[in-house]
């Protein structure tokens, strides 16, 4: 009867040794810190810290009044291109049906005539395309769904080429960043199921583990693993446990 007692309690340590103790840091499986390649002045700003953003919204644009005027020119320069090559084109379609009775010369002339129209026509499209992209370079985009985290900048300020102006999160979908030490490393594997309790939290939550990092940070001789979940507010931290087989 002792010895089998002995035996349950040494069975029942030795599977709470297979769970792996960690700690983690919860953070956004996405963010961004967004900015400009071109300089100017902000004269539009959509967005505040916390604002829910979908991909593709405008979070911001400079000056670009110049630029507008520039596409708006583009397009009626384009306009006026297609009706010239249309009217080429048909012009020597004609003469075509009757190349043979024509002098060639004539025709060489009309040929000649619809080949500058369509290279005008390209060239104007050419000149569209690269006036909206400069137009594009004074709007700030959302590069995925997501929340604004922080915000420095105000409308009127001077931005240059390259200095962050925001920072977008995902919002809902967040990962832990699991810590354990570094003797367990070639233990865990992905797919290793994880109990887990946000500090301050009473209730705990299963989840699974989604990538294990190769390497261990030198200075804490922690290993690194991942876990995906969602709706838990990035900066927070807890305690897991990574279940053992």
């Amino acid at each position: 009867m002792i010895k089998t007692l002995l035996i349950t309690i040494l069975l029942s340590l030795s599977g709470m040794a297979d769970d792996i103790y960690a700690t983690f840091d919860v953070v956004a499986r996405k963010e961004a810190n967004l900015n400009l390649t071109t300089p100017g002045i902000v004269k539009r700003l959509n967005v505040d810290v916390g604002s829910r953003v979908k991909k593709g919204d405008i979070l911001l644009e400079i000056d670009n009044d110049d630029l507008l005027a520039g596409v708006e020119l583009a397009r009626e320069t384009l306009k006026k291109a297609k009706i010239e090559e249309k009217f080429a084109r048909q012009t020597y379609d004609r003469y075509r049906q009757v190349e043979n009775v024509i002098e060639a010369e004539l025709m060489d002339q009309h040929t000649l005539i619809y080949q500058k129209a369509s290279a005008a026509s390209s060239e104007a499209k050419a000149s569209l395309r690269y006036k909206e992209t400069l137009l594009e370079k004074t709007r700030l985009r959302a590069p995925f769904n997501g929340v604004i985290a922080s915000r420095d900048i105000e409308l009127g300020d001077s931005v240059g080429g390259g200095v962050p102006l925001l920072r977008l999160i995902s919002s809902s979908e967040v990962k832990l960043i699991l810590n354990f030490d570094e003797k367990y490393l070639h233990s865990i594997k992905r797919g290793s199921k994880v109990r887990y309790r946000v500090d301050g939290q009473k209730s705990e939550a299963v989840g699974v583990i989604s990538k294990v990092y190769p390497t261990v940070d030198p200075k804490s001789r922690k290993a690194t693993a991942e876990v995906l979940t969602s709706n838990i507010a990035p900066g927070l931290f807890g305690e897991a446990y990574i279940i053992g087989n």
